[in-house]
């Protein structure tokens, strides 16, 4: 699923996206860290030990049915905009329903259908779906600026979520709020380094390689083929923002 600084990246271009109405863009920014935490949330689960399922709302499968924001929201009907109690719950909610949109959109379009088909032995398919992983969050990781650090590390929630606790949320952004402080690097490929099986180095190696990358991903899972599902997800969480915040879920 997208990382975390994939997330963050698609809260950026939220936030200045002209598409999404001024009052909204307003709303996020004045509550940024919360903003972003919630684009971050729901992968919290990973330090918290929690379920998948209970912080995404989905199990991995071809077709997710009904939407996974709407599970969560059905579920949890006190997370509703005009429910919240504070404009940074609103927006730490918006964030968090954008993440969900993701994923989903990750699962259905890339997972099962690109990374399902037998175009390799599945321990490659595994391995080059990480790569994807980690070609994609170093991109994104060098978008964000350095100033992210101290919203998102100040966020502060207060029983904003009924499934996580405010622990586990703190855990999370600490985690990911300091590879964003000056002189702190990203840390992706030792985390999923850990996932796979490989040495983090090695990993990036690959990576870095055009030829590999090209023979063992882009010829079976183009940049096109991601560029578009890219698109799609960006596009999802941007209408999702939207109807969150005029109420039309």
């Amino acid at each position: 699923m997208p990382t975390p600084f994939m997330h963050m990246a698609v809260a950026h271009r939220l936030s200045e996206d002209a598409q999404v109405p001024i009052t909204i863009r307003n709303d996020v920014k004045a509550a940024w860290g919360a903003f972003l935490l919630g684009n971050i949330a729901a992968d919290a689960r990973v330090s918290s030990g929690l379920q998948r399922a209970d912080t995404h709302f989905f199990e991995y499968q071809a077709i997710i049915d009904p939407p996974a924001t709407l599970t969560m929201l059905s579920r949890h009907p006190d997370l509703r905009h005009g429910k919240v109690s504070t404009a940074d719950q609103a927006a730490f909610v918006g964030g968090y329903l954008a993440h969900l949109v993701m994923d989903e959109v990750w699962c259905m379009d890339i997972l099962y259908p690109h990374f399902g088909r037998e175009w390799a032995d599945s321990r490659t398919r595994f391995l080059m779906l990480h790569m994807l992983l980690c070609y994609l969050d170093e991109r994104d990781y060098h978008t964000l600026p350095k100033s992210d650090y101290a919203p998102l590390h100040n966020a502060a929630p207060q029983h904003w979520l009924p499934f996580i606790g405010d622990l586990d949320l703190a855990v999370w952004r600490d985690l990911i709020a300091e590879q964003l402080a000056p002189d702190h690097d990203s840390r992706t490929y030792e985390i999923l380094s850990k996932r796979i099986l490989m040495p983090a180095d090695e990993m990036a190696a690959f990576v870095h390689d055009e030829q590999r990358m090209n023979e063992s991903l882009w010829q079976n899972v183009t940049p096109e083929t991601v560029a578009g599902v890219e698109r799609t997800m960006y596009e999802r969480a941007r209408q999702v923002l939207i109807d969150y915040y005029d109420e039309r879920i």
